[in-house]
């Protein structure tokens, strides 16, 4: 469960990828900001470049001077907000410290501040080593008097964080915005993305041999031209099928008259066979024109199912066309000593063409009367299912492995295991008719461990009259 969620969710997808593009933008700028407040914080922190905090911390210093109460009062409310706007508060290491010094002596100082910081020249900001620290610091001195104010704040890594912290009001919103930026962003790239997800349905439903179209052209221009080249696609693999349906069906029309000549000719040289070495040969050479034959009336049969798509539905009686087909293949299973059972207690009706329904029951029945053993049997069942038309076909052959069920449709594809001659499009020919009745294929196990080949057809009604 855990792992079926995991794939699913690292399995890259265009909407993650546009989220993810979109985040690392977002991401770019915010360290670009970071980068621009970090260089400003080196080049000039604002704190201390400033003049007006400076002039109100000395003229408190000068106004209230024979008020040493009040005085210590003003100054720490301002200290107060010093650290409440660029620093951590009560932390001396991550906050500015205050200094203020009045005849040589300090009259007033910030918790924790290093009184060991002072300044060599007034009006410059200076690193100065104190307490094993780095500070950055700058003090100026009243006009109107002695008094001096210093203001230090730590210098490297913790200099950039105080003015982070004093920055606050720009970075904070978009640290904040950026968890509540996912949801819009995903909904955005949803909305964006539905004409594609449009063409990709209707890619979805098309069948394996739906060549036309797509029906749906979008207006976006991007979109448009990724239609425009699929359908050229459809276009060139549709010609191209055409091409190639033309050619094996002239080939396999054409292969008929010699195969039938071949045929005459050597059951001629057979009947005047001197030795029976001679007749063994030239029986050898008549079985491979047998085989040749029926290589050539499949592909005839395939080439027809596969162009009959257009041809008109009319009701045909399951049954008795199944019925039909036995009777004529009977003489093919007595050959072999098959037996063919028919189960069908009514008559099934369903809307398809005749033609294509005879070689489907033929290619199905041949296939299990040449798999199965002699002396066998070979079980066909017809009936009525809420499903529709279901027509079933079991031998006691060697069947199909599972895994190969899904190639066996394949043109020309035959088990590798599989000792009778073939040329695989038996199946292939009965999955081509199936599609084109708009109904389904399945292979199953037999009972007797050979191959069920169970066929579901749309059902109708019977035809009147």
């Amino acid at each position: 469960m855990i792992r079926r969620w995991w794939r699913h969710v690292a399995a890259p997808t265009l909407v993650r990828r546009i989220m993810l593009a979109q985040m690392l933008l977002l991401t770019l700028l915010w360290c670009g900001f970071l980068t621009f407040v970090l260089m400003e914080s080196l080049r000039s922190p604002g704190l201390l470049a400033g003049q007006k905090t400076y002039a109100t911390i000395l003229a408190v210093a000068d106004e209230l001077d024979g008020r040493p109460e009040a005085r210590y009062k003003v100054l720490r409310q301002i200290d107060l907000a010093l650290r409440e706007d660029y620093g951590a508060g009560d932390d001396s290491e991550l906050s500015t410290s205050l200094i203020v010094r009045s005849h040589g002596e300090v009259i007033y100082a910030s918790d924790g501040a290093p009184l060991n910081v002072r300044n060599t020249r007034y009006d410059d900001t200076q690193r100065i080593h104190a307490d094993g620290t780095i500070w950055r610091s700058r003090t100026l001195k009243s006009p109107d008097s002695d008094a001096e104010a210093t203001l230090a704040i730590p210098a490297d890594e913790w200099n950039f964080f105080i003015h982070i912290n004093s920055r606050g009001y720009y970075i904070l919103p978009l640290i904040v915005s950026l968890p509540f930026l996912v949801i819009p962003a995903w909904l955005s790239v949803r909305v964006a993305l539905r004409p594609w997800s449009k063409v990709a349905r209707e890619v979805a439903s098309r069948g394996p041999r739906d060549l036309t179209p797509l029906q749906l052209v979008p207006k976006h221009e991007e979109l448009r031209n990724m239609v425009d080249c699929i359908n050229d696609l459809l276009a060139r693999v549709r010609d191209s099928a055409e091409r190639e349906r033309a050619f094996i069906a002239d080939a396999a029309h054409e292969l008929r008259t010699p195969l039938a000549a071949m045929r005459i000719n050597v059951e001629a040289l057979q009947a005047h066979a001197a030795t029976e070495q001679q007749r063994e040969l030239l029986g050898g050479i008549l079985s491979s024109g047998n085989r040749a034959t029926r290589l050539v009336r499949q592909l005839l049969l395939l080439m027809r199912s596969e162009t009959r798509a257009e041809a008109a539905l009319r009701p045909v009686a399951l049954t008795a066309l199944v019925q039909e087909r036995l009777a004529a293949l009977s003489p093919l299973a007595a050959e072999r000593g098959i037996e063919l059972e028919l189960d069908a207690r009514d008559e099934v009706w369903v809307e398809g063409v005749r033609e294509g329904l005879v070689s489907l029951i033929d290619n199905l029945v041949e296939n299990a009367v040449k798999y199965s053993p002699a002396q066998a049997r070979v079980e066909v069942d017809v009936r009525s299912t809420p499903e529709g038309a279901r027509l079933s076909v079991s031998d006691a052959g060697p069947g199909i492995a599972p895994a190969m069920r899904e190639r066996v449709f394949d043109r020309f594809f035959r088990d590798p295991d599989q000792m009778q001659s073939g040329s695989g499009l038996g199946l292939a020919i009965v999955q081509t008719v199936v599609l084109q009745h708009g109904g389904s294929v399945a292979l199953d196990t037999s009972a007797e461990g050979g191959l069920t080949v169970t066929v579901t057809l749309p059902a109708t009604a019977a035809a009147s009259g």
